[in-house]
């Protein structure tokens, strides 16, 4: 029997992009996508993000730490030149 369908390059299951609901219950035709030049079943793909996801949250907790560090507070005295003249005092 030839087989006109393609398979997911990641787990090797039959694929379409377009599949009738009760096919795809029977889990004899999974959805898919054709993505640069292969195709990929959902699941597979579903999976692959969720692996890119988990590997790049520790850099952006990073990221949003390091932008904690970066808010502005009230100067104290000794962040201020003394020859910098009081708000009061300047004409602005």
């Amino acid at each position: 029997m030839i087989n006109l369908l393609p398979k997911c390059s990641r787990c090797g299951s039959l694929v379409a992009d377009s599949v009738e609901s009760q096919i795809e219950q029977h889990d004899k035709i999974k959805m898919g996508n054709y993505i640069n030049s292969e195709w990929i079943c959902d699941d597979c793909l579903a999976a692959e993000k969720k692996e890119e996801k988990e590997h790049s949250s520790p850099l952006q907790t990073n990221q949003s730490n390091a932008n904690q560090c970066d808010s502005i507070g009230t100067a104290s005295e000794s962040d201020v030149s003394p020859n910098t003249p009081r708000a009061d005092e300047a004409n602005v």
